[in-house]
């Protein structure tokens, strides 16, 4: 079998897939924003949080009983990074609980929802936990045993 190229193969999924996030205005600079997180004095994170702003593909890979969910991939938009955790933008609302795979240009991460809050009716931000971190490979585009993009 051929070894799968893993940037042009999120390449072309990413293409393949609508995006129906729906910033609010006030954002229009979302993805000019870069650096570290400024904390505020009601957060309690012990780490260091830094600004990654990019686009990314997100599979569940368990849902809750009461909201099953699809096998198709949904476009992201990456918030922030920490050595513990990622928070993202989705169209939709994610549950706490629910596990995820977030696909990035680089690298791609197995993440449990920890929080959600509705920004607009087409913008969730989401605040996850890091189970896993993994290097680019073709494993990330593989879910119950079968191959997302052939």
């Amino acid at each position: 079998m051929l070894e799968i190229d893993y940037p042009s193969r999120f390449s072309e999924l990413i293409q393949a897939v609508d995006c129906d996030i729906e910033l609010p205005i006030e954002w229009a600079n979302y993805f000019d924003e870069r650096g570290e997180v400024s904390a505020n004095l009601s957060d309690d994170r012990n780490s260091l949080r830094l600004k990654i702003r990019t686009h990314g593909l997100m599979w569940f890979e368990r849902s809750l009983p009461f909201c099953p969910r699809s096998s198709d991939p949904v476009v992201i938009y990456t918030r922030d990074f920490s050595r513990v955790g990622a928070g993202w933008l989705c169209p939709f609302e994610v549950y706490p609980e629910e596990s995820v795979r977030i696909v990035l240009p680089t690298f791609w991460v197995q993440l449990r929802v920890a929080r959600t809050r509705r920004i607009t009716s087409k913008c969730y931000e989401i605040g996850g936990a890091l189970i896993e971190r993994h290097d680019p490979s073709p494993d990330a585009f593989v879910i119950d045993s079968e191959t997302v993009c052939r």
